[in-house]
């Protein structure tokens, strides 16, 4: 993706598809060749796909390339990949990046240790990794061989700081020279000062809490929407996570392919008590909220949902977990062993299009390996897996524009609050 989130090929010098939609072409760019000597050809490409389609090896991102059905090699630097239906989103997809081309000499010599130290890792861009210290630095070096455009830099240098404070810390005593998940409090301070600049564009990524619609009440799609209509967006927005977010309008971002602007879903919490009396909970009922601190604000956010709750007559506890327990209700768990209710979830697909951030997050499944709220709506699935196969723009935008409908107005799937700005500070 270029800076106007357009799909550009760079290992490819061009591609196409024929007129039967499946069959894409990839004519490969000469001359490159892989930080560990190895060539990049079409035989290097075919490995890549062997590998990460490999089902006993069972990669983490497999499911991102089921709709492939064979890789051939054409010619030296021609490769052909066949899907088993038109896939309106394949472009997308093969530029995620769970399809970078990796040195399949480095992969087959390391096996299972490929990707776990700097000689265990060979890429073709333009930067090597020199040297890694896990949890402590990863150090890339200029790779002089690149084909394009060479590094600005020499070398750059990557610290893992995981406490935010600490990170604002290091960039303003100048320990450091950029940061990034800058915390909402300290963007404004930041700015005012002259020597650090703070950028701030539209991401893929969107805060939420979504409901285990295998609990009562949620499975009452008129208790999801008076829960949506009791919070109170602009006022989060303001008070806890400032300019680094926006107020959701659909059931994705901005940026992403597919977005349809539904507009913000109103502060109203007289409708809100409508809808729970429709329901059959003109008192309301009492329920629990699952956060996490690894999420921003993550326990703040929580208690700012509760108390808007309280006003329409949810009575909510909130329950803070770490990361490795919180994950651990989402690890493909079925209805019955998962005791979560309301739980907060970041959001956003890797691939910037509307098929990876609402297929696999919404369309029904036995267990919430992906669907982590249990969500099934009948219409909501036929549309998906009609617009997962239509390759024409004009038609794909119609089926997901009205998944979206579904999906977070109809029939909403989570309590959607902010887009999030990805920023940087430098």
């Amino acid at each position: 993706f270029d800076d106007a989130m357009k799909i550009v090929p760079r290992l490819a010098e061009r591609y196409g598809v024929e007129p039967d939609g499946v069959t894409w072409t990839f004519h490969l760019r000469p001359g490159v060749s892989f930080h560990d000597g190895a060539p990049f050809d079409a035989e290097a490409v075919k490995a890549n796909f062997t590998r990460v389609l490999d089902p006993v090896a069972n990669h983490k991102r497999v499911s991102l390339f089921t709709m492939i059905d064979r890789v051939e090699v054409v010619g030296p630097l021609t490769i052909r990949i066949v899907t088993k239906y038109p896939f309106g989103a394949f472009e997308p997809t093969i530029a995620h990046v769970s399809a970078a081309i990796v040195s399949p000499k480095a992969a087959s010599t390391y096996d299972k240790a490929f990707g776990s130290s700097a000689e265990a890792v060979a890429g073709t861009g333009p930067y090597r990794v020199a040297s890694w210290k896990k949890d402590q630095e990863i150090v890339l070096e200029r790779y002089d061989a690149y084909w394009g455009t060479k590094g600005v830099t020499k070398q750059i240098v990557y610290r893992p700081i995981p406490e935010a404070a600490a990170r604002v810390l290091a960039l303003e005593s100048g320990d450091v020279d950029v940061i990034s998940r800058i915390p909402a409090t300290d963007i404004p301070r930041l700015e005012a000062r002259q020597d650090i600049n703070v950028y701030k564009l539209p991401g893929v990524g969107a805060q939420q809490f979504r409901f285990n619609l295998a609990k009562k009440p949620f499975k009452d799609a008129r208790v999801r929407q008076a829960i949506s209509y009791a919070i109170n967006r602009p006022s989060i927005v303001e008070n806890l996570v400032g300019s680094f977010a926006r107020p959701s309008t659909s059931a994705l971002t901005s940026i992403m392919r597919g977005y349809t602007n539904l507009g913000e879903i109103p502060y109203d919490p007289d409708k809100a008590r409508q809808l729970l009396a429709e329901a059959g909970y003109p008192r309301g009922f009492k329920t629990k909220i699952a956060t996490t601190p690894r999420y921003p604000m993550g326990v703040e956010l929580a208690e700012a949902v509760a108390a808007d709750l309280k006003k329409v007559g949810i009575e909510a506890t909130i329950e803070v977990f770490d990361w490795a327990t919180m994950v651990q209700f989402w690890a493909g768990l079925p209805p019955e062993k998962n005791p979560q209710e309301i739980f907060i979830m970041g959001a956003g697909a890797s691939t910037a299009d509307a098929d990876w951030g609402l297929r696999p997050i919404f369309r029904t499944a036995a267990t919430n390996e992906n669907n982590y709220g249990y969500y099934s709506n009948a219409e909501f699935d036929r549309v998906i897996e009609a617009a997962m196969r239509e390759t024409d723009p004009a038609k794909r935008q119609a089926l997901y524009t009205r998944a979206q409908q579904i999906v977070y107005l109809e029939d909403p799937g989570a309590v959607w609050l902010f887009d999030t700005l990805y920023s940087v500070a430098a």
